[in-house]
């Protein structure tokens, strides 16, 4: 594979020397390997495909404790490497691709639970979300918030790519305040210095694609454990189903965990679950406290819906699954099914239904209805909100269609999250973004964290030129 522009090599040197700092195993040079440690799922968009398909690094280096990343990052700082943390790969938008070589540095051998003291868990940051989980339930917490890739993610990667996700419908976001206690990242210096950031001043790190230091260790608090019932309901009428899905939705009464709400070409692309879905119904994932099942089912029944399926609470989980259909494991059954389509993230009003079918109205065929519901702040900054979050798969036509459908969105009063870039501070509203690049320039002197990402941040010398364009909008 020939090095695109701003390419930063690894020269053979440094490789011998980050081998006798970690053993010759866990120093990878192949460039198939390389290639596959330098990649995420950044092909749920054609224009991150088109733009960083050729992207990779120099070598990649696998960490098993923190004083080897500390020696890493030190040797990093010394040859001028730009260097980019890998968790599980499970992000979407390149968050882990790094633009202009360098090293990548695979933190899922850091993976220690290390407290479970009352409402919070402390871990390391490549601890899978799965065993944290399974973890604090087995002392009767669980996670507030968890991404559908659940098994494969790893806790520091969804704090540093990840925003809301299972559980959000109760506890909102990753970002709100409470949830993320305390975080520690090493900074990139020639001695990298440990960095603690407490309660609100973790905003400075989250979601910030390791672009202002190398978090190694989270505090995240917890929720008590609840029974967790899974009920599919389904019915052949979309403003029946929509209807009944929000009415759940802004019930604070009934506690639950997943709402999803998704049209009937999204269940055809569900393959385990088709033997089970009607054709031709649209349907809604359910995940509420054991109490609540059997009252739901009656009311779905009573409003002439079809209540598919009941799978009560069991641990440990098994499939199937259905936060594993719904949020961006949606998205990825039908980009399997509908080869030359995408998604985007849109966030709606109160009045959701009638915004989305003013869109679908514009564009006829090519936008598919999937909304999860999270719990956000009014106007006031008062913590309640219900806000409908549309996830739509849509045909891809070109750049210029997804500009139009954005910008169309946009003049309805739906806000959109752009997802088509991996620039930071380009793709929607980042709260942080100038706190965030203030942390960088104390961080990252050089700006070797993966450079580009943090829109507004300084770029070395050299690789200015090696940053794509993507989809401004």
């Amino acid at each position: 594979m020939s090095p695109t522009p701003g390419f930063v090599a690894v020269p053979a040197a440094v490789v011998a020397e980050l081998q006798a700092l970690l053993g010759p195993d866990r120093v990878v040079t192949a460039e198939a390997e390389v290639e596959t440690l330098s990649k995420d799922c950044y092909w749920y968009s054609p224009v991150l495909k088109a733009r960083l398909q050729e992207r990779r690094a120099g070598a990649a280096v696998k960490i098993a404790t923190v004083a080897e990343l500390k020696a890493v990052l030190a040797a990093a700082y010394r040859h001028d490497l730009p260097v980019t943390v890998r968790g599980g790969a499970t992000g979407n938008y390149g968050q882990c691709i790094p633009l202009c070589g360098g090293l990548v540095v695979d933190l899922t051998g850091l993976d220690r639970i290390l407290a479970i003291e009352g409402d919070v868990v402390t871990v390391e940051a490549g601890a899978r979300v799965v065993h944290v989980e399974q973890a604090v339930r087995a002392t009767g917490r669980e996670l507030r918030c968890l991404p559908s890739t659940w098994v494969k993610s790893t806790i520091g990667g969804f704090i540093s790519g990840g925003s809301a996700g299972i559980g959000s419908i109760t506890w909102g976001g990753l970002r709100e305040p409470g949830t993320i206690k305390r975080l520690k990242l090493l900074t990139l210096e020639a001695e990298p210095k440990e960095l603690v950031l407490e309660e609100t001043d973790t905003l400075r790190a989250f979601h910030a694609y390791g672009t202002n230091g190398v978090i190694t260790e989270l505090q995240l608090r917890l929720a008590p454990a609840r029974r967790w019932d899974q009920i599919a309901i389904t019915g052949p009428d979309w403003a029946v189903v929509t209807a009944f899905a929000r009415r759940v939705a802004y019930d604070d009464g009934i506690p639950k965990r997943l709402l999803s709400l998704l049209e009937p070409i999204f269940g055809a692309s569900f393959k385990p679950l088709r033997t089970w879905l009607p054709a031709g119904h649209a349907f809604i994932w359910l995940e509420v406290d054991q109490t609540a099942t059997d009252g739901l089912a009656a009311e779905a029944r009573a409003a002439g819906l079809n209540v598919a399926q009941i799978i009560p609470y069991h641990e440990p989980k098994r499939q199937p699954m259905l936060m594993e259909y719904g949020w961006n494991h949606s998205t990825l059954w039908m980009l399997k099914a509908h080869p030359g389509h995408t998604y985007l993230q849109l966030g709606l009003g109160p009045n959701f239904e009638e915004q989305a079918a003013r869109l679908q109205a514009r564009f006829p065929g090519q936008v598919h209805l999937h909304f999860e519901f999270v719990r956000g702040r009014r106007p006031t900054g008062e913590f309640g909100l219900v806000i409908p979050v549309l996830i739509p798969v849509i045909e891809y036509v070109s750049d210029a269609h997804l500009r139009e459908v954005i910008a169309f969105a946009e003049s309805l009063g739906i806000a959109s999250n752009n997802p088509h870039t991996c620039y930071l501070g380009e793709g929607g509203t980042t709260p942080a973004l100038q706190a965030q690049i203030k942390l960088k320039a104390a961080t990252d002197p050089k700006g070797l964290l993966n450079p580009g990402k943090l829109k507004g941040a300084a770029v070395p010398p050299g690789l200015a030129e090696a940053m794509p364009q993507f989809l401004e909008v």
